[in-house]
């Protein structure tokens, strides 16, 4: 089994802690500060975390430079996640 990291984070105000790969680590960070970007931008703070997830599913779906296809990207799920760890 591979090493894990402990990465803290804070988004949208609050605080997670996740386990990752260390390799992983540097993107988990530099997602986690372009979606609190996203989410600053949004003036709807009830539903900020979903139109922040969708903007950002959009504009990786509307890259020319990604190639993607609909078994890599399940954005239900992600949303599902993301309301778990919200919940908490």
């Amino acid at each position: 089994m591979s090493e894990m990291d402990t990465l803290s984070l804070r988004i949208f105000g609050r605080d997670l802690t996740l386990a990752c790969p260390p390799e992983e680590k540097d993107q988990l960070i530099e997602a986690a500060n372009l979606l609190n970007t996203e989410l600053d931008s949004i003036s709807d703070k009830n539903n900020a975390l979903i139109i922040a997830g969708l903007t950002l599913a959009n504009k990786l779906l509307s890259s020319p430079d990604v190639t993607h296809s609909n078994s890599d990207i399940d954005l239900s799920n992600i949303i599902k996640k993301i309301d778990l760890v919200l919940d908490k």
